[in-house]
């Protein structure tokens, strides 16, 4: 079974006749009126789907937003097409996970379609919004990035303050660990060599599913996983994770008893509909509310079986467009907002700390995103720095990548034997700078974690890579008042944790230095996305000192280049 699409290419689905429709840029006028201060709104037909064209032209100005984007924080001379999507985060196609059409400008003005549609943008010459929804909620806003982030939180929704201190230490997870023996060997080895190990998570841990299917079965299995598994890891000052999907396996007995209930979205014809990619891969109907009153009562079920500290909700993109929603909509119109129905439905009964791959406007306020399964290559790392910076950028308060990369060209694949006890396919395949790097990068991110299809853990690497990616991890321990700091300012302004240089000076440089950012306020990090330890970044006035061993900077404004040892990294608390 492949796990990721590694063409890179843009897979055909029931969205080509839209997808069609943009390239060729195929519309037609239909009667309608929609005002939008600043822009020219067009009332249009898309691929006989009702919608609409906004304009505007654009200066010599920076343009930022839409959620994630692994080729670039600034989207000027871009095209992007804002429909969730599983993709890998490699860079070659502008698609992702999340997409939020809430866009702005340096030149001082905003713009958020607040759709679960499909959205189009050309931000070449002139901007051209194509938006295929019959009825969209459209708001302007006008004034400094950081007033329209603001502004944008008061609209949609605040990001919640309520982390926990211990959610801010050190995650770890593989996909997967195989049964609870193996969860612990791996803390004990963590905690013998020193290495802060606060939280660990487990993927796929339910019966007969590592991998073969990526749909919830909520029957755990206790050979694996034995009553009390969590207990047992807390008592060892380790907090557990688990993973959610919102998907039920086609041509089981409770695919029939939720399709016969009509709690699963469904075709046309009555059917209950497959994911765009997959099709085994029913969907809850969270437009249904007795669908989300099972969901919520199976959640409670499962919280009170095994007790974990926190949830990871995966997936809830490729929702296929030809489906019909309980309400009657067709499923085009919550393409991209079905993750944010998902994650409310999850947070309304499930007081506790989780993050999440796929969202649109609001769902910031699950409150944890993380970009997916970025490669575990240089570039994968830099993509996964240009989403977290883009996410952030978007209005999210807290974002994360998986440390060290998901998959390489060996671990594309997992066999589905592991469960009946075929020989482990992990290693620590990953090469050993990029993994310290990367590992410094997670401890100097507002959520520090790992994951991947083989093994993440700092104890499978080699010296001298081995101590500093754990020095890095002693050193995010102090951090904690800094990171509480930034996450309450993050619920009152809209800032946040993640600052990129456009939120933080006025200098025309320093708001285009898109490889680097702010911790709160005054933690500088320019990451070093390349072998051989250098990396150019720009300081802002001031003096800084290092928190990871480079050089003290002062009395400099502008560019640098910095040289970094294997326990060194450009990162900088302002004196």
């Amino acid at each position: 079974m492949t796990i990721i699409d590694l063409s890179g290419e843009i897979p055909a689905d029931a969205f080509d006749p839209v997808l069609d429709a943009w390239h060729a840029r195929e519309w037609t006028s239909r009667p309608g009126f929609l005002q939008v201060e600043g822009w020219v709104a067009q009332a249009v037909a898309i691929s006989g789907l009702a919608g609409w064209v906004l304009r505007r032209p654009l200066s010599d100005e920076a343009l930022y937003g839409t959620g994630e984007s692994f080729i670039g924080l600034n989207l000027r001379g871009r095209e992007r097409i804002l429909i969730n999507r599983e993709t890998n985060g490699a860079g070659r196609v502008d698609l992702a996970y999340l997409n939020v059409p809430f866009l702005w400008s340096d030149a001082g003005w905003g713009l958020l379609v607040d759709t679960g549609a499909p959205v189009f943008m050309d931000l070449s010459d002139d901007a051209t919004i194509v938006i295929v929804d019959p009825d969209p909620s459209v708001r302007t806003f006008a004034g400094t990035p950081r007033e329209m982030l603001g502004e944008y939180a008061l609209a949609t929704g605040r990001v919640p303050d309520d982390w926990p201190d211990w959610a801010f230490g050190t995650w770890m997870s593989r996909a997967t660990y195989i049964n609870a023996d193996e969860l612990h060997a791996v803390v004990d080895d963590l905690q013998q060599a020193d290495c802060p190990i606060d939280v660990i998570h487990v993927d796929a841990w339910m019966t007969g599913n590592v991998f073969r299917d990526f749909t919830t079965n909520w029957e755990v299995d206790r050979q694996r996983f034995p009553q009390g598994w969590t207990e047992s890891l807390r008592a060892k000052g380790v907090r557990t994770s688990m993973w959610l999907n919102p998907f039920i396996k086609a041509g089981t007995a409770l695919a029939d008893d939720l399709h016969s209930r009509g709690l699963l979205l469904r075709t046309t014809s009555g059917e209950p509909a497959t994911t765009c990619d997959r099709d085994y891969r029913h969907l809850v109907d969270f437009t249904n509310p007795a669908a989300v009153a099972w969901w919520q009562d199976t959640i409670r079920a499962l919280l009170a079986s095994d007790a974990p500290d926190a949830l990871k909700l995966d997936f809830a993109e490729e929702v296929p467009p030809d489906a019909v929603c309980f309400d009657g909509r067709p499923a085009l119109l919550i393409r991209n907002s079905y993750a944010a129905m998902y994650q409310r439905a999850t947070r309304e009964v499930a007081d506790l700390p989780f993050f999440c791959r796929s969202g649109s406007v609001g769902s910031q306020v699950a409150p944890c995103h993380w970009v997916g399964d970025t490669p575990a290559t240089w570039e994968g790392m830099a993509g996964a720095l240009a989403a977290c910076l883009s996410v952030s950028a978007s209005g999210f308060g807290l974002v994360t990548s998986d440390g060290g990369g998901f998959h390489s060209t060996g671990t594309s694949r997992i066999p589905a034997t592991l469960l009946d006890g075929g020989e482990a396919a992990f290693t620590a395949e990953v090469e050993p700078e990029l993994y310290c790097r990367w590992a410094q990068l997670a401890a100097l991110s507002p959520v520090t974690r790992f994951h991947g299809l083989g093994m993440r853990e700092p104890t499978a690497y080699p010296e001298p890579w081995r101590s500093a990616a754990i020095t890095a991890l002693q050193m995010r321990r102090g951090l904690l008042p800094d990171l509480r700091r930034a996450l309450v300012q993050a619920r009152e302004t809209g800032l946040p944790v993640m600052r990129p240089m456009a939120l933080m000076t006025e200098d025309p440089q320093g708001r285009r230095a898109d490889e680097q950012y702010f911790l709160g306020d005054d933690m500088l990090v320019g990451p070093i996305l390349r072998r051989g330890g250098r990396a150019r970044v720009w300081l802002p006035e001031g003096g800084w000192e290092p928190l990871l061993g480079s050089p003290v900077m002062s009395g400099s404004v502008g560019w640098v280049d910095v040289e970094c040892g294997p326990e060194d990294y450009p990162a900088f608390r302002r004196v």
